[in-house]
């Protein structure tokens, strides 16, 4: 219960949420902050077990709040006809249909968008699952954007038990891509997880990739390709303050910030200026959440940046010069790398993308919208998510490239 709490007071404000429509289980089940704007919570929603707080919280109409027990919304934007169960949810976005089965933790930057669904006991943070991507339970994918799939019936999972791994003993943490920005048009294929299995941060899945069940990933995976994994062989002394190879790590990181800045530019040029009124906060709120997790990622790259010099001052054999010359290179072109990562692209989607998909939001959802497009619009708008993505990996290659690094990163795979 909250400190501060006042009977009467979430009394009056529930009735005045009823008198405009909301169904409330009532006083005993539900507490509404005095902090939230009571127009933000829309007529035919329904509180059954919340707590709700915060000046920008939105729930959407025919949502339903608490459906497996407590569910405690701070600072969060629920779409219509969302269900949410039990669990914590702060700083967190959920679009229109989106499902969480019960005792989820979604943090700051999670985004779930139509039709995406997840099941008990999952923690998301930094994690956008693009439209009718299905999580099973017992998962915690932090700093991931997954995608891939085209429906309910064709869409990317992941297995139950699935952990992504973001965290590294250096304290370093590092974001991964399953699928690419181009996943939202709703044509890519589907990638699949296996229960039980790992990601060990930042890998890329490409589309149509499948992991077995169990397995523990280290390396990108292919479209098409089905992988179990692969054991880490090294073994003995580790220092942990001393880096090798750094190029895979930072260059899959400047493409997964890469696709976040399309996705961001998706929302802005195409979502955002059809929506309606109850779709604009969600879009508005989205587009924040993927630029908190676009900064975060930078800052992540920049602290490991910040390590170099301790690292350059550790005893140094033959075959580590190389990397020695590639960290002194990262260290002086910081600011540099900072810049271009962080660099808004502006780039207008295609003319005819805007139009058509203009005229199929005037009687169907974005969703339908998307999968009404044509062939012609679809080719042009995969070519323009991809010329904003491939920019920062483009320039981040550049930096490596021109400083004669090492081409295997088999010493720092952890």
């Amino acid at each position: 219960m909250c400190p501060n709490y006042n009977d009467q007071e979430n009394r009056s404000r529930i009735s005045q949420l009823v008198e405009r429509g909301v169904r409330v289980w009532g006083p005993e089940r539900v507490y509404i902050g005095e902090d939230v704007s009571l127009d933000r919570i829309r007529p035919g929603a329904e509180l059954m077990n919340a707590s709700i707080t915060g000046e920008t919280t939105f729930i959407g109409g025919r949502a339903q709040i608490g459906v497996s027990g407590l569910a405690r919304i701070h600072q969060s934007q629920i779409g219509s006809a969302c269900i949410v169960g039990a669990g914590a949810y702060e700083h967190c976005v959920l679009l229109s249909g989106a499902k969480t089965r019960g005792f989820a933790e979604l943090r700051e930057g999670a985004v779930l968008e139509e039709e995406a669904e997840i099941a008990h006991n999952v923690g998301l943070k930094n994690t956008l699952f693009t439209i009718s991507v299905v999580a099973g339970s017992c998962i915690n994918y932090c700093d991931v954007l997954v995608t891939g799939g085209s429906s309910r019936s064709d869409h990317s999972e992941i297995g139950s038990g699935a952990i992504h791994f973001n965290f590294d003993p250096r304290g370093d943490k590092f974001g991964s891509l399953l699928g690419e920005a181009t996943g939202c048009l709703l044509r890519s294929r589907r990638i699949f997880v296996g229960g039980n299995s790992g990601i060990v941060g930042p890998v890329h899945l490409h589309f149509g990739a499948v992991i077995a069940a169990g397995s523990m990933i280290r390396k990108d995976v292919g479209e098409n390709e089905l992988s179990s994994g692969e054991a880490l062989r090294q073994s003995g002394e580790y220092d942990l303050a001393k880096y090798y190879d750094l190029s895979r790590k930072f260059c899959t990181t400047a493409k997964l910030i890469g696709n976040l800045h399309a996705l961001r530019i998706w929302y802005r040029s195409i979502r955002l200026d059809f929506a309606d009124s109850e779709e604009k906060p969600l879009y508005v709120a989205a587009e924040c959440e993927l630029h908190r997790h676009l900064q975060h990622r930078v800052r992540q790259l920049s602290n490991v940046v910040d390590k170099l010099e301790r690292s350059l001052s550790r005893p140094c054999k033959t075959q580590e010069r190389a990397f020695h010359q590639q960290h002194r290179k990262l260290l002086e072109n910081k600011q540099k790398i900072i810049s271009f990562l962080l660099e808004e692209k502006d780039a207008q989607p295609p003319s005819i993308v805007v139009a058509e998909y203009e005229r199929h939001r005037r009687s169907q959802n974005h969703a339908g919208s998307i999968r009404a497009l044509s062939n012609e619009s679809v080719e042009l708008s995969t070519k323009w998510l991809r010329d904003i993505a491939s920019e920062p990996e483009r320039k981040m290659w550049g930096l490596f490239a021109s400083g004669n690094n090492p081409q295997t990163d088999t010493a720092d795979c952890c």
